[in-house]
């Protein structure tokens, strides 16, 4: 007869071996009984996992048009917020100035009010979010206007031979208007990008344009009425109360018909800010259908997982029991 036996070593080796295949087995039963989801997805697809990583591949993206829709809503609202600011500080001044009667009567505190508010409005212009200019298109690392003072001087040595208000006005507006190259706001004032659209894609099909800046003509055609009654302060047209009042009373006009080319461009704003809104709707919903796809190929049947776990403590209370006996085992025992 064939004897068959194994050394202590050799038995103490397979036990180990089992033991660890064993408590791998329930660790990964647990984990997912833990995470309701398959360890091993290549398995349970057989391989063929292409599908699900097409699902995976257009969560990520979607969730990159969100994160898009996220920074675009936030630019725009902060847009939103400089123009009302903005208009805060213009919108009566520039009622004020154009429907006032008696304005000649009042030309040096009405001028003070009109530099003051330059000086605020350029600021706002000028300002920031997240360390982003907002109205410099794509050159955001860069203050989009220069100072008021700095605006000021250049108006003030381009109207040094005027002598009637119409004449001020005239070479504020022309200078205002420029094009590139003209020696005037674009060239003197302006430091941001001309002409460029910032696109930010929000979704698989929207696509928002944003090309608000500070050389808007919304924006130019009010500094225009501003900058002119705030020359004033300057010393333009000195010693000509009647000049002065009326160049004060074209400054107020052009601000209120201004107004309106603002709140315009305003409204260009807040389309863009529905378009990220929709966008918004339309990622949540394409992210809630791809997600509940992927957890229906990755979800592990937890009737499946709880049986098959149970089948593993078992095997593993076994293994104890044959281990605690064969440690038991004496020589005399076997001898006798």
């Amino acid at each position: 007869m064939t004897l068959n036996s194994i050394s202590d070593q050799a038995r103490a080796y397979a036990l180990q071996v089992a033991s660890h295949r064993i408590k791998t087995t329930l660790n990964t039963l647990t984990a997912e009984v833990a995470s309701g989801e398959v360890a091993d997805v290549g398995l349970r697809l057989q391989g063929n996992t292409r599908t699900l990583g097409d699902i995976e591949g257009r969560i990520s993206t979607i969730q990159q048009f969100q994160r898009n829709g996220a920074e675009a809503a936030h630019q725009l609202e902060a847009m939103q917020n400089l123009f009302e600011g903005v208009r805060k500080n213009t919108t009566d001044l520039g009622l004020s100035l154009g429907t006032d009667p008696f304005i000649g009567n009042n030309v040096t505190a009405r001028t003070t009010e009109a530099s003051a508010a330059f000086e605020t409005v350029i600021q706002r212009l000028n300002g920031a979010d997240s360390n982003r200019f907002l109205l410099s298109g794509d050159a955001s690392t860069t203050a989009p206007l220069s100072p008021a003072s700095e605006i000021l001087d250049a108006l003030q040595v381009a109207t040094a031979g005027a002598t009637t208000a119409d004449d001020v006005f005239q070479v504020v507006s022309d200078w205002f208007d420029a094009p590139v190259g003209g020696g005037g706001f674009l060239d003197a004032a302006y430091h941001g990008t001309v002409g460029t659209i910032q696109r930010i894609a929000v979704s698989e099909t929207i696509t928002i344009g944003i090309d608000t800046t500070a050389a808007a003509p919304a924006v130019r055609d009010l500094l225009k009425g501003l900058a002119s009654a705030a020359l004033l302060d300057r010393g333009v047209l000195a010693g000509q109360p009647d000049e002065q009042g009326q160049l004060l009373e074209q400054g107020g006009l052009q601000m209120m018909a201004a107004d309106s080319r603002l709140l315009n461009e305003m409204s260009r704003i807040g389309m863009n800010q529905q378009s990220a809104e929709r966008a918004r709707t339309g990622n949540a919903s394409a992210l809630a259908t791809l997600t509940v796809a992927r957890n229906e190929i990755r979800s592990a049947d937890p009737f499946e997982t709880a049986a098959a776990l149970k089948e593993v403590q078992a095997q593993l209370e076994s293994l104890y029991t044959v281990t605690a006996r064969l440690s038991n085992l004496k020589l005399v025992d076997y001898l006798r």
